[in-house]
């Protein structure tokens, strides 16, 4: 019910935009549309309009799938400008439809789309959970194509966790399928093949060999036809090049495709282009060109909010490089998002290993079920891999949302901080409690020096003193232990070691906030700045008083100070 009031709500917020974008093409009729979308999907900038007015033309009708299907398209274009969450909600709302109406081939089309997008934007473990679905349907029609397509896709994925061995396996079974088939009909998967294997090879550092590939895969493209192809293929030519330490040959090749990556309109195709432009120039020891490079590279990621693979080397090139040119603080900024990057690019790539791994081994059984049984006991496998993958994917959805939940928790615990911080900073005036004198005989000229005392001692943080204890304080203010605890208690409100414990974490708290660098510390150094001599000491405190870890306290600190810098 939920998801249906979103996707309606999606929907009018939609059209209410396309429309005001799409007066001029009003009166052409959703044929005339899509043949101007297919003409001209391969540039999307251009297609926008034509993929908007597509779909305000099938609202004024009655018909879900010409609705449903220019949703997919509009995902698709979108995807292509890398505005990847539109172009998700787009598939989604499609999704929702094509179950409506039952339609296998649309299903299978989002389900794929959707992987696309997840696996551009490095979320591994999302992509091959949509293949996965878009298998099974491919399955059940029975679609020798689109099972091509999505074992294809499956090693793109394996390529991207450097599960290499595993990509050419399922590229080379594919190649050799498509070539037993022998029509012209799939020469396009021919050459996306091949263009894959080149690739896998060039990561692996063997270039011999994907230059076969690569030689293979443009032979085969018509002239002046695939332009997307002809490119990508004209890229692995730059990287085999730069392997082969011809340099200065590379960088001539790459500037002579800058013209055809700009016809494409995909700017994340200029990744690699920056990429190998700046990692020539590095090998050629201009790091001044490099840099401008890789920079462009981070503008290019920051704009149009890719999360790609290359990023960890660039940032570890920049890092790098600003280290050789003295700028410390750019290295280690760039060093930041390198380690940051690769952390979770790690931890992203061992979820998505595990999966694959679960995925090979069904489909082992699956291949190994089909030689040995017939056609109605395979129904059952198929029934089998339903439910595991039902599993799996309900486990991920507990997973998710209990990560969320984690997330949320930490949020409004670090808003608390935020606002009980702001209270700290903000000048106040206090004026000595009244209450009655207790137990010992303190006359009221003692505890207002006691109390003044305090407030120097306080004001020169004499507190974060490693040493600072009962003794060490009451010798700092000329009086005597008991003396003070009394005065503390009474006055303070609380025991001598919840005063110290207070004023070091609010020092903490306070100076974290206001200084990046000392951000940068490891907690053991940070307990060190604010007086506690054992990192286990400082962090159980700071949790008991804040609610929060120190560590997850800086990260959420970090996450603030991005953000900020991404609105900026």
């Amino acid at each position: 019910m939920k998801l249906s009031f979103f996707i309606t709500f999606f929907l009018l917020c939609s059209v209410t935009f396309a429309v005001a974008q799409t007066d001029s093409l009003a009166t052409k009729s959703f044929e005339e549309l899509e043949t101007l979308y297919i003409s001209s999907y391969t540039t999307p900038k251009k297609t926008k309009k034509y993929v908007d007015a597509l779909y305000v033309s099938a609202l004024k009708g009655t018909d879900k799938q010409r609705i449903a299907k220019a949703l997919y398209r509009k995902g698709y274009i979108y995807s292509k400008l890398g505005n990847s969450a539109e172009a998700i909600d787009f598939s989604d709302a499609s999704l929702e439809i094509a179950q409506q109406i039952n339609d296998s081939d649309l299903l299978l089309q989002n389900y794929t789309q959707k992987g696309n997008i997840y696996l551009t934007n490095g979320t591994y473990k999302k992509a091959i959970e949509q293949y996965l679905k878009a298998k099974e349907i491919a399955t059940k029609i029975d679609s020798f194509r689109d099972l091509i397509v999505m074992t294809y896709n499956i090693g793109l994925v394996k390529k991207q966790v450097e599960d290499f061995p595993g990509a050419l396996e399922d590229f080379g079974q594919n190649l050799i399928a498509i070539k037993s088939i022998n029509s012209t009909e799939y020469d396009r998967l021919e050459i996306v093949h091949n263009l894959a294997i080149a690739d896998t090879y060039l990561r692996m550092e063997i270039p011999d060999s994907a230059l076969v590939y690569t030689n293979r895969g443009l032979q085969k493209i018509p002239e002046n036809t695939y332009l997307e192809l002809h490119t990508d293929l004209s890229l692995n030519k730059v990287i085999i090049i730069y392997q082969q330490q011809k340099y200065q040959q590379s960088i001539a090749l790459a500037l002579s495709l800058e013209n055809a990556i700009k016809q494409l309109s995909q700017e994340q195709k200029f990744v690699t282009f920056y990429l190998y432009l700046g990692k020539n120039h590095q090998a050629l020891d201009d790091e001044n060109n490099a840099i401008a490079y890789f920079e462009k590279i981070k503008t290019l990621v920051n704009t149009e909010h890719f999360s790609l693979p290359e990023l960890e080397e660039v940032y570890y090139h920049l890092a790098k490089m600003y280290f050789h040119k003295n700028d410390a603080e750019k290295a280690t900024e760039n060093f930041k998002l390198f380690e940051t990057f690769t952390k979770e690019n790690n931890l992203a790539n061992k979820k998505v290993s595990h999966t694959i791994k679960d995925y090979d081994i069904s489909t082992l059984k699956k291949e190994l079920f089909e030689v040995n049984t017939q056609r109605k006991k395979q129904q059952k496998t198929v029934y089998y891999l339903y439910i595991i993958a039902s599993i799996l994917l309900s486990c991920i959805v507990i997973f998710f949302v209990l990560f969320k939940r984690n997330q949320r928790r930490n949020r409004q615990r670090f808003d608390k901080l935020l606002a009980h911080i702001k209270k700290i900073e903000t000048p106040k005036i206090s004026a000595p409690s009244n209450k009655q004198k207790t137990e010992l005989a303190i006359d009221d000229e003692g505890v207002v020096q006691i109390l003044k005392a305090l407030e120097k001692f306080e004001k020169k943080q004499q507190f974060l003193h490693v040493d600072c204890n009962l003794s060490y304080t009451a010798k700092k203010l000329k009086t005597n232990t008991a003396y003070l605890s009394h005065v503390i208690n009474t006055y303070k409100g609380q025991s001598f070691t919840a005063y110290l414990n207070e004023l070091r974490i609010n020092t903490a708290l306070v100076t974290l906030k206001n200084n990046k660098k000392i951000r940068l510390y490891s907690i053991k150094a940070i307990a060190e700045e604010f007086g506690y001599a054992r990192r286990e000491t400082f962090s159980k405190v700071f949790k008991n008083i804040t609610g929060m870890h120190p560590s997850m306290y800086v990260k959420e600190l970090q996450k603030s100070t991005d953000k900020t810098r991404d609105n900026s």
